[in-house]
């Protein structure tokens, strides 16, 4: 396997977010759309502080991200702050399969959860085969809505 390099993305990557999500998008059968990238880079870093973004780069070459969405409780007399996290895509490009960049990405956003307030991730599994593979990582599911706690076994 390839050595794969993740990291968290900042501002100055929006247009490789939007670039790689667009990609993703394309895969998907969506139609291209004049100022997609523009529009969608404005959107992504006024809301950034609640979209943690990772990038994962194989062999010189953007490999894949992994967009969240994070969503913070609202205060509870007793608790403290909570949030949690909904996974709203994993992307590797076609080139970069099989080299472990989706677990790579997964891995870096759980390692990255647990140094947060966040105690639960979800996803939508579109298929078995995502469900496998989340279920490797660690994550359960009775269906396509997976999940991986982070509480506190107390």
């Amino acid at each position: 396997m390839a050595e794969v390099v993740i990291r968290r993305a900042g501002p100055d990557d929006a247009f490789v977010v939007a670039a790689l999500h667009l990609q993703f998008a394309r895969e998907l059968g969506m139609p291209s759309e004049q100022g997609y990238l523009d529009r969608f880079v404005d959107a992504w870093l006024a809301d950034r502080p609640d979209r943690p973004t990772w990038i994962a780069e194989s062999r010189g070459e953007h490999a894949g991200l992994l967009e969240t969405r994070r969503i913070r409780a609202l205060p509870w007399p007793g608790r403290a702050d909570v949030s949690w996290l909904h996974v709203g895509g994993l992307f590797v490009a076609p080139t970069c399969r099989d080299r472990g960049v989706g677990r790579a990405l997964t891995e870096a956003m759980i390692e990255w959860a647990r140094t947060t307030d966040v105690k639960w991730i979800r996803l939508n599994a579109p298929d078995a085969r995502a469900q496998e593979f989340y279920e490797r990582l660690g994550f359960s599911s009775p269906g396509r809505l997976m999940e991986f706690e982070l509480r506190d076994s107390q």
